[in-house]
């Protein structure tokens, strides 16, 4: 879960710093590419539990950043 921390990190740093156009990248850049990093690193596991995880970081860190933006 460290890409899910790294994620939320950079969610926190730039809500914090309050980066031009943070609100964007936090909603829409971030979740996905998390998403995608961890169905990539889960390559040993079943497509569907693959695909539900990185389903669920997106969305969390998508909710996430709509409550942080």
């Amino acid at each position: 879960m460290i890409t899910a921390a790294s994620a939320f990190a950079l969610q926190a740093l730039l809500t914090a710093t309050n980066a031009p156009a943070a609100e964007a990248i936090n909603v829409l850049l971030v979740p996905p590419i998390a998403g995608a990093i961890i169905f990539a690193g889960l390559r040993p596991y079943p497509l569907a539990g693959r695909l539900r995880l990185a389903m669920m970081v997106a969305v969390a860190l998508f909710l996430l950043g709509l409550v942080l933006g």
